[in-house]
This record gives structure tokens, C-alpha cells and sequence, in this order.
């Protein structure tokens, strides 16, 4: 019995350790074996949870692997239809549920099941006539398979369709712009690809540093200002989605000033950073 429930607590376990790692954004040596696990684990479950013990062990390989790739195409059209932006929390998010669903679907099928004796078992086996050697595809196969043919077709027409639908990547953008009395700021990544070369920034004297957040979810943020390669200035935010920041600080084009963004908890490597050019 603990044996044959192996199964439900392994998926249960891919599925909780999976969702953490990801939260708390573990290196990509503890996330790709639970993401590999956590990709396959609902196709099983739902495919043992809906055909029981219907199909031998090759047959249930393949059908588990065909629902695995079904619930993430339904899960795209899904998230599209809601608005819900395409991201890796988001998909991480449905497999941990549709995971934790069959988890419970399996094991109330397998509670409903009635016991059977062990040598009334083994007494109708040997009485028992050998079955018939099973010929081609069953129908419940049949049209397992085609509903995976249909919904890949289906993707495919649908992707082509609204390619352009998602026109701008998740993101985070950072910008300084020098302020010129009587000329446009801009916005850039230094002061040399000004669009407004009439603009004399060299005479500047402050700049708008600005932070958007275009993630789709909310972020917090670490800004470094730099002078001279020398940390001056540090401002921690957290910007909710399509939320900007900004700050007027002072600006010059005699020395190099750099501003170094970071999304945290990653305070090693910038994510992008801007500078005046120097």
C-alpha cells in the first residue's frame, strides 16, 4: 500500500519543493531537476487519476506525456483570455496547482477503490482465461492523442495569430536624463545617444534618474549612483507594475557618473546601468 502511494507523495513533493525553489530563486542547479519534475508531474497524476489502471506501463508513459504537454498550451490560452502576463511565476504557479490537484484526484480514486484479497486475487488469476492479445489503438487512446493533436494545431494557428500580441518583453528600465533649460530631456543609456543632438547636455547641470518597472509583477530595486567609480548615492524601492521613480540629482559631464540598477535579492550583478558618457 506504501509503496503503491509513492507515487502521490513524490508529486507532492516535486510540486512544494518545486514552487519554493522558484520563489526563492535558487541557482539553476536546484531549479532545472524540480522544473523537470515539475513539468512531467501533472501529466501522471491526472492520467492515472482519469484512466486508473487502464492502460499498461508503455501506453500510460506516452499518454502521461502527451497530457504533460497539453496543460501548458490550455494554461497559455488561459492566461491570455485573463490578461495574466506570461511570465515564469506564472507558469511555475499552474503546474504547482494543476500538480497538487491530481495529487488529490489520485489519491481519492484510489481510496474509492474497493480492497481486494490478495489470494482471491491470485485464485482468479490462475483460473482466469489468458487475455486476448490487445490489436491497435483503443478508442480512449484514439482520442487522447487526438486532443493533443488538435490542441497543438490549435496552438500553433493561435500563436501565429497574435504574435504581436505581448509587444513589449517584461522589463525594467533605467534612465538618466540631463535637464537643459529650454531643450528636451531625453531618456537613454548616456548622455552620448542623446536623439536631440541640438540639446548642449555638457552644460547640464542636474538629471532625472528614473526607474520603470514593466516586469508584470512588483519588484524592489537597488539604485547605485557613482562618481568618479566611487558609490554616492544608494536608494532601495519597490515599484508595483507599470510604476516609475524618480529623482533629481546632480549632473555633470567633467567626471564619469554611472547608475547601477539591481533587482533584488541580486545585489552581485547589475541588471542594466546608465552613465553620462564619460
Amino acid at each position: 500500500m506504501y509503496r503503491r502511494n509513492l507515487d502521490i507523495a513524490l508529486a507532492a513533493i516535486i510540486a512544494i519543493l518545486g514552487g519554493l525553489a522558484a520563489a526563492a530563486k535558487l541557482p539553476g542547479t536546484a531549479t532545472i531537476p524540480l522544473g523537470i519534475g515539475l513539468f512531467f508531474a501533472p501529466g501522471y497524476m491526472w492520467s492515472e487519476a482519469i484512466l486508473s489502471q487502464r492502460l499498461s506501463g508503455f501506453e500510460r508513459t506516452i499518454t502521461s506525456a502527451g497530457m504533460a504537454l497539453i496543460f501548458p498550451i490550455l494554461g497559455g490560452f488561459l492566461f491570455f483570455a485573463l490578461h495574466i502576463p506570461l511570465l515564469k511565476s506564472a507558469w511555475i504557479g499552474l503546474l504547482v496547482v494543476l500538480t497538487l490537484l491530481g495529487v488529490v484526484a489520485v489519491a481519492i480514486q484510489r481510496l474509492r477503490e474497493a480492497p481486494v484479497d490478495r489470494r482471491e486475487y491470485q485464485r482468479q488469476q490462475r483460473t482466469a482465461p489468458p487475455p486476448r492479445p490487445k490489436r491497435g489503438v483503443t478508442a480512449l487512446n484514439a482520442s487522447i492523442f487526438g486532443l493533443a493533436a488538435i490542441v497543438a494545431l490549435g496552438t500553433v494557428a493561435f500563436s501565429v495569430k497574435n504574435a504581436e500580441a505581448q509587444k513589449f518583453p517584461p522589463q525594467s528600465a533605467l534612465s538618466m536624463a540631463p535637464i537643459v533649460p529650454g531643450a528636451q530631456s531625453f531618456v537613454g543609456t548616456s548622455a552620448s545617444s542623446s536623439p536631440n543632438p541640438a540639446a548642449d547636455t555638457s552644460t547640464a547641470t542636474q538629471a532625472h534618474l528614473e526607474v520603470s518597472n514593466y516586469e508584470g509583477v512588483a519588484e524592489q530595486y537597488r539604485v547605485q549612483l557613482l562618481k568618479k567609480g566611487k558609490v554616492t548615492n544608494t536608494w532601495t524601492i519597490t515599484l508595483s507594475v507599470n510604476q516609475s521613480w524618480q529623482i533629481t540629482i546632480a549632473y555633470t559631464q567633467n567626471y564619469k557618473m554611472r547608475a547601477n540598477l539591481y533587482i533584488l535579492p541580486n545585489i552581485t550583478t547589475p541588471y542594466t546601468y546608465v552613465d553620462n558618457g564619460q
